[in-house]
């Protein structure tokens, strides 16, 4: 009987050079990996932009822009609608406020009972407010001025039971333009002003000068309007 062959199936060890290989390629892999660690964790980290908790002064630049880009929006006041508590029948709104008066040093809107003053100036179009000026004397210019946009009604009984859409708080050298929050003057019919006290705390307030900047929204006829107040 033929004997059979004996089998000859190939081993399924790896040779010790193909160990050798292997060994070689993953210690060569976990320096490469090392490496790359020990780089990103010795890279410089980028320093981030520090965000500053009070707001930027106005630059020049931005009050000349607001003087270029606005107009004066004392030609779209409604003086039959115009009025101010509490000032002196000989020094009144019309001083600080029409143009040609307000530039006259020597004409001065003034209290008369005590230091506050309350005007309400309505629009004869729906107009975007930007900006404010006021000027007055060193010591018996307005200090705290609280801005009210489309409140009507107000007096002195009641003006703070409303939170103002804006408050300045101003200083002797108060001639740049105060720039107001924008979202709470976009659609304004009136404005109501509220000069709450002075400089150096005396009976009368003095104004020189209150000038609005801004935009008209549309023409618009204001006796058309719904009076509807905003909350």
């Amino acid at each position: 009987m033929a004997q059979s062959r004996p089998s000859h199936s190939p081993s399924l060890c790896p040779s010790p050079h193909f160990e050798h290989e292997v060994n070689c390629i993953s210690l060569s892999l976990s320096l490469s990996l090392c490496r790359r660690s020990i780089r990103n964790r010795c890279a410089p980290i980028p320093a981030r932009p520090l965000r500053s908790t009070n707001p930027p002064a106005m630059s020049a630049e931005s009050a000349s822009a607001i003087q270029r880009n606005q107009v004066d929006l004392s030609d779209f006041i409604d003086w039959s609608g115009v009025e101010c508590l509490n000032q002196s029948a000989s020094h009144s709104l019309p001083n600080a406020l029409k143009q040609g008066y307000r530039e006259d040093d020597g004409l001065l809107l003034e209290s008369d009972a005590d230091e506050q003053l309350l005007m309400y100036i309505p629009f004869t179009q729906v107009v975007k407010l930007y900006a404010l000026v006021v000027k007055g004397p060193e010591e018996e210019g307005p200090k705290t001025v609280k801005l009210f946009s489309n409140r009507e009604h107000m007096g002195f009984s009641n003006v703070n039971d409303f939170p103002p859409s804006d408050t300045a708080v101003l200083s002797e050298d108060n001639l740049k333009p105060v720039v107001l929050k924008y979202v709470k003057f976009q659609n304004v019919r009136s404005l109501t002003i509220f000069i709450e006290d002075n400089q150096s705390g005396s009976d009368i307030t003095k104004v020189q000068k209150i000038a609005m900047h801004g935009t008209t929204v549309e023409t618009t006829d204001m006796k058309g309007l719904k009076k509807v107040e905003d909350h």
